[in-house]
């Protein structure tokens, strides 16, 4: 590494503010989380901070004659500054310029390892590469090994009990769930991803879990470049991405595409009781569940810097995605009508009614258009402008087949068919302004508008077996019609005073939404205000101690599929129905964090209570003697406490160990339709992640995640361990290998149970994705640092 030492005039004595930013000393362009941090004589840190998105840092330093500023990038050249201080001022503002590592004047090997996470007042820090092997995967293995953070069999993604997300793409805010916007993206792509579990009024405010901010990767460096990889394995799963870089000192281009084909293999058994008129109805059943995902995409992007105020980016998405599940399911009917009615009793074969085997096609499909633009600029006074706009169409839909032969290829007993056509419009347009009122303290001001028109078609139908023609079943056809706005304006004071940061804010938001169906007497209409405040502290106790202190209040607005108000049989044993009457659900959290630094190890500890109203659930009763209506719905209310903890720490030179964990009572009060109107559990989740150095070359790694029994509304979800093995191989400095095996252990297996005061229902669902998968990986001239990308704001949502 290149050491160059300067003089820069300070002063001296007692505190002073260390403010400024830190470039790319070829584009002049921010870098952001760079570390800059404060030594003494013995190379120890005695303070230190990450540069924010745009590359400006500030930190508090006591006042001597020399301070050694020490700035550090991955994939650029560190910098080791003497600052001699004489001038006796308050605050000083000092420019950092790094020289990227392929500009040094002879061939020089760096290596280092990243911690694995890191804490700013509002977010805490996830370097995805320090996570586990998840190459030629999807963003969704990466989210499955982050703290606190739990996915069940059926995809389902809880945070600390909490179900909804607001996901970002490097700060564009969306309205997709973590699963939708992170199973499009590919794993390679993202370079960390931040949990913003308390987010500010600046922010949007739906997500009652906060917001997931993916930082995907880009290249800075004044030049072309490519990133591609490539994975295949022994069963039907392979894919690639490529990525190609034009940059200069003003302007950044990308474009990037994206194809992945992944079947899964499935078995499914369960069984469902019910009470029905005077009848019991005992249906157990077993087969294969397989499913198939496709996903393809291309993404482009360019960013015009016209000077150091002003820049101007554009970007571009389209993609696609489709999702097949198969059911292929032997059923066996028992029914007995004696009195008294015991819904758990044991039958036998005498009580056998009937035998038959349902085949069951459901599919996915959606495509998704992206345009976006946005605009900075910033003014003499520090003043900061920035304005968005988004505009997205998106076509959703897909068939679903379903049939009952009284044995594989006997006769047939039952056929339908139901198509899905539903597009979508969205826009939404930003406007954020950050004033300075002075050194400690700034005002932030903005609006927002956004607007979705949402249309859909769908049509149900049964084929006559006397005369094979296709009938249409009134209750399960509809066509509908939703428009939603949404006007939104906050404001916000930040400040600071010694080593003590700040945040406290208002947002208001007028929602406005009509839904009409043609089923419906009339518009179903929807007018509401809701104000929310939030508050962010941050507290520097000492060099190696620090405390983060947050409250907000968020809202989550229900989907289209919550708020269509016909039936929409899914299989043999479910026929669901929204509720055009759903109110949205507000949560209240506050959480406090400590972070200890030793060395180079991090252990963070954060506290945590959630409560939310209006819970939206989906709730089950009977419909007939073996299919539940699952029905969406207001059941209840919910809270969360807890604890979360993350340890990242070098054992040995050769051997590293992160882990991180999360305990909380869940609690469920005033639930509908359930056995009880309150349920509770201690549920917990443990991540660990052990990577061996063997040489410079190899290193192995090996992942677990482990999620405890939980409660629903009404039942629970079994516990789920998986676990993964890798091996890295760098063959050349552009070229590497990566053997991974997946599910190791073959425990991919979850039981899902629900049940009323007249029904059971208990359903294992088992994954056959134990694989052996190996990825390619070429790169050329990456500095690594993220790129601009946007996804969808409510297609893939609703997808």
């Amino acid at each position: 590494m290149i050491v160059l030492l300067f003089p820069v005039l300070l002063h001296a004595q007692g505190e002073f503010f260390l403010e400024g930013a830190v470039l790319d000393r070829e584009s002049r362009q921010g870098l952001s989380y760079a570390t800059v941090a404060i030594l003494d004589g013995e190379n120890k840190t005695l303070i230190g901070t990450l540069t924010d998105d745009k590359g400006n840092f500030k930190l508090v330093a006591k006042r001597t004659d020399t301070l050694r500023v020490q700035v550090r990038y991955v994939g650029f050249q560190s910098l080791d500054t003497l600052l001699i201080i004489r001038e006796n001022k308050e605050k000083f503002r000092v420019v950092f310029l790094l020289l990227p590592q392929s500009k040094s004047l002879q061939e020089i090997t760096v290596r280092a390892e990243r911690l694995a996470t890191s804490i700013q007042i509002d977010r805490q820090i996830f370097d995805a590469t320090r996570l586990g092997n998840t190459v030629g995967g999807t963003g969704l293995d990466v989210l499955q090994r982050l703290p606190a953070v739990t996915i069940n069999t059926e995809g389902k993604i809880l945070m600390r009990g909490q179900a909804e997300f607001l996901v970002t793409v490097n700060g564009k805010f969306t309205h997709l769930s973590p699963a939708d916007v992170l199973a499009q993206l590919p794993a390679n792509a993202i370079e960390a991803i931040e949990i913003i579990s308390t987010p500010s009024a600046s922010m949007d405010a739906e997500g009652k879990a906060g917001i997931l901010n993916v930082i995907t990767r880009k290249n800075t460096v004044p030049t072309r470049s490519i990133v591609a990889n490539f994975s295949l394995s022994h069963v039907n799963r392979y894919g690639g991405d490529v990525t190609f870089y034009q940059n200069s000192a003003k302007i950044n281009a990308f474009i990037a595409a994206n194809y992945r084909e992944y079947g899964i293999g499935g078995h499914r058994k369960g069984e469902i009781r019910t009470i029905h008129q005077d009848t019991v109805t005992y249906s157990p059943s077993f087969g294969e569940r397989p499913t198939w995902e496709l996903t393809y995409g291309l993404r482009a992007g360019a960013q015009y810097a016209a000077n150091k105020s002003t820049a101007i980016h554009a970007a571009l998405y389209y993609g696609y995605r489709q999702n097949d599940r198969v059911a292929n399911l032997h059923y066996r009917q028992y029914a007995r009508a004696a009195q008294p009615l015991d819904l758990y009793q044991t039958f036998t074969e005498d009580a056998l009614e009937r035998t038959f085997y349902n085949q069951n096609l459901f599919v996915r499909t959606g495509r998704f258009l992206v345009i976006n633009s946005d605009f900075s600029k910033t003014f003499p006074n520090k003043g900061k402008l920035a304005l968005a706009g988004v505009y997205e169409y998106s076509v959703l839909g897909g068939p679903l087949r379903n049939q009952d032969n009284d044995r594989p290829g006997g006769s047939l007993l039952l056929k339908e068919r139901s198509d899905e056509t539903s597009p979508l419009d969205a826009w939404r347009f930003q406007m954020d302004y950050n004033h300075p009122l002075s050194g400690y303290l700034a005002l932030e001001i903005g609006y927002l508008w956004r607007a979705v028109h949402h249309r859909g078609d769908f049509i149900f139908e049964r084929l006559n077996l006397l005369d094979h023609t296709w009938e249409r079943d009134p209750e399960f056809n509809d066509a509908l019609d939703l428009k939603q706005g949404v006007h939104a304006a906050y404001v916000q004071v930040n400040g600071h005073l010694g080593s003590l940061k700040w945040r406290a804010g208002l947002r208001g938001e007028h929602m406005d939404r009509v839904l009409v169906h043609r089923r419906g007497n009339g518009p179903v209409e929807l007018r509401r205000i809701d104000f929310l405040p939030s508050v962010q502290l941050f507290w520097k106790m000492r060099d190696d101690r620090e405390i983060k202190l947050g409250y907000s209040k968020r809202i989550d607005r229900p989907t289209t599929k919550a708020l269509s108000p016909f039936k929409n049989h899914r299989h043999s044993e479910a026929i669901w129905v929204g509720d055009p009457n759903l109110l949205p659900e507000i949560t209240r959290s506050i959480e406090a964090t400590l972070i200890s630094r030793r060395s180079s190890s991090v252990f963070t500890l954060t506290a945590y209570y959630y409560r939310t109203s209006n819970l939206i659930f989906r709730i089950n009763d009977n419909y007939n003697r073996i299919t539940l209506l699952t029905i969406f719905t207001n059941a209840g209310n919910s809270r969360s406490i807890g604890l979360t903890f993350t340890s990242d720490a070098p054992i040995l030179k050769w051997l590293s160990l992160y882990i991180s964990g999360n305990a909380y009572l869940f609690q469920i009060a005033d639930i509908e339709r359930g056995t009880t109107s309150k349920a509770q559990s201690i549920n917990y989740n443990i991540n660990a992640n052990v990577q061996i150095k063997l040489n410079e070359k190899g290193r192995i790694q090996w992942n677990t995640t482990y999620n405890s029994r939980t409660v629903t509304a009404q039942g629970f979800d079994t516990e789920l361990l998986l676990s993964n093995l890798s091996l890295r191989y760098t063959m050349h400095k552009n070229w590497t290998a990566d053997l991974l095996f997946q599910n190791i252990f073959d425990t991919n297996r979850q039981t899902i149970t629900n049940r009323g005061a007249l029904f059971y229902s208990s359903t294992e669902y088992a994954k056959y994705d134990r694989i052996v998968q190996l990825t390619f990986s070429y790169c050329f001239n990456d500095s690594g640092k993220n790129t601009k990308g946007i996804k969808t704001e409510y297609g893939e949502k609703d997808f």
